[in-house]
């Protein structure tokens, strides 16, 4: 029973995703709003997609950004995301928003120094920045922690508050741009706090 539970969970997600692909395609977006996604290798699929159709609902188009072009694997499950343009490839200023989904990814996506640049570069527009679960080690690389008011996976704790974050335990948190919260239990209000930003 678990085994087809799994099964048909993968099925959905992976039906989603190929949905989520046409997002710009099926609904117009007429808001005129565009939101980096940034992904790696090890992405969590619940904490990539939910955010990615809840901007589908509200007409705001997202975009799959990683280090390079090609497939990547969620580490949770077998949705696979395929990988069109890298970070390399885009400005800053693009975007209205950047959302760093967890899992494994973050710790990928770190290492990269076109990550790490594109990231500090959207930061000085001012415009909402979000990260679940591990997603905040990219911000946290990137310097834009220090005296922020945060949250996260409980396990990067310590190192938020090394970064010089006020790490706190809460569903979400806003600290001015930054928009973040804690596991997939949470991306109900992680998902809207984003699009209140974004219409903000």
């Amino acid at each position: 029973m678990k085994s087809l539970v799994k099964k048909l969970s993968t099925l959905l997600l992976t039906a989603g995703l190929i949905l989520a692909a046409g997002i710009q395609a099926e609904t117009g977006n007429r808001e005129g709003k565009k939101v980096a996604v940034l992904v790696a290798e090890g992405f969590h699929d619940a904490e990539t997609l939910s955010p990615v159709f809840h901007l589908r609902e509200h007409n705001i188009k997202a975009v799959f950004l990683s280090t390079a072009k090609g497939a990547i694997s969620a580490y949770n499950s077998e949705v696979v995301i395929e990988i069109e343009t890298t970070l390399a490839d885009v400005d800053a200023d693009e975007f209205d928003a950047v959302i760093v989904p967890g899992g494994r990814s973050p710790a990928v996506l770190r290492e990269d120094g076109n990550v790490l640049r594109f990231v500090r570069e959207f930061s000085e527009t001012g415009r909402p920045i979000a990260g679940i679960c591990h997603g905040p080690q990219v911000l946290a690389s990137a310097g834009l922690v220090e005296g922020v008011e945060l949250t996260g996976f409980g396990g990067i704790a310590d190192e938020m508050k090394e970064a010089g974050a006020n790490f706190v335990d809460r569903e979400v948190v806003i600290d001015g741009q930054f928009i973040t919260s804690r596991l997939p239990g949470d991306l109900s209000a992680f998902n809207r706090a984003i699009v209140e930003a974004l219409r903000e």
